[in-house]
Parts: structure tokens; C-alpha cells; sequence
């Protein structure tokens, strides 16, 4: 049940952009800027960003083998 109201101000630009937007999926402003504000804003949606944010470091960042940690401490010590 939609029982808050408020105002949001838009350039003309982007008011055009949301009108037919609307349009094109047959559904008012207002319903577009309720779902982008839960898909951008909700828990679940930001808990499954972090989470894929995570994963794509972790593929993308080089594998460390062989490396003798306590060496490279001491280097760094050194310096």
C-alpha cells in the first residue's frame, strides 16, 4: 500500500528520458522510481553486489605461490 508521498525535481532532460521510458514499459514514473530506488537501495540487492564485487576480485587478482611471506616481511623491515 503506497501511503507516503513526495517530491522529486528533474531537469527536463531527464524527465523526458523517464516519460518515455514509461511509456515504452506501459507504466507510470512513479513505479519506475520505486523500482529503481529498491533495486539501487534494498539490502538484498547490496548484499548481492558486495558479494559478486568480492568474486570478481578474487578471479581477476593474481595467485601468490611460492611465496616466503616471512622473506618479504624482512625486506620490508630492511627498507
Amino acid at each position: 500500500m503506497l501511503n507516503i508521498r513526495t517530491n522529486i525535481l528533474f531537469d527536463q532532460s531527464m524527465w523526458k528520458q523517464l516519460q518515455n521510458l514509461a511509456k515504452s514499459q506501459n507504466t507510470s514514473i512513479g513505479q519506475l522510481v520505486r523500482s529503481a530506488v529498491k533495486k539501487t537501495y534494498s539490502q538484498d540487492e547490496i548484499q548481492r553486489r558486495r558479494a559478486a564485487a568480492i568474486e570478481k576480485t578474487f578471479k581477476i587478482r593474481p595467485k601468490l605461490k611460492n611465496l616466503d611471506f616471512e622473506e618479504l616481511i624482512n625486506y620490508g623491515r630492511e627498507r
